[in-house]
């Protein structure tokens, strides 16, 4: 009887151990290579300690804006981004920067940096500068957030910002 015990009870550790084992783990937030950011909404100034960052505006281009000077493709529509940065450091501040759309999906497509004006940053201590984009992406692209990120810095010494972007109104 008491080897009948201890089959039984090594049949049920064997049991409860392969079904520890085969829960499935619970997923860690956010996806491979997620940046960590300070996050905000359009129109907000943000700050890491490092520069105040507000995105003015993305949204399609309009006539005004002489889409067609990017020369968008047949299937492509034009966007605006404006963003102004402010020089939070005690000296001139220019790095390289990069900024990144993301869609609901989380497809995202970075902003070349040729289309930004100006495309080099060299701001003065407290001074800001206004940057904009004129870009093409195609035409159902539809952002939900932008991140801005410095390509140059040192790591951990410049936090990223995440800007949530308004459905555009129908």
């Amino acid at each position: 009887m008491s080897s009948l015990r201890i089959l039984a009870f090594s049949a049920l550790l064997a049991l409860v151990g392969t079904a520890s084992v085969c829960a499935a783990p619970t997923p860690a937030p956010g996806g491979a290579n997620q940046v960590d950011a300070i996050s905000g909404k359009v129109g907000d100034t943000l700050w890491n300690g490092v520069l105040r960052f507000k995105v003015v505006e993305v949204r399609d281009a309009t006539p005004a804006d002489h889409p067609e000077s990017v020369v968008p493709g047949p299937t492509q529509k034009v966007m605006v981004v404006t963003a102004i940065i402010r020089n939070g450091t005690p000296s001139s501040w220019g790095e390289l920067v990069s900024y990144t759309l993301a869609d609901k999906d989380d497809i995202s497509f970075e902003i070349p940096g040729h289309f930004f004006t100006p495309v080099a940053l060299n701001i003065q201590q407290g001074a800001s500068v206004k940057q904009t984009a004129l870009f093409p992406v195609d035409k159902t692209y539809v952002p939900t957030k932008l991140i801005f990120q410095c390509n140059s810095c040192a790591k951990g010494k410049f936090k990223p910002f995440r800007v949530t972007i308004p459905a555009p109104a129908s």
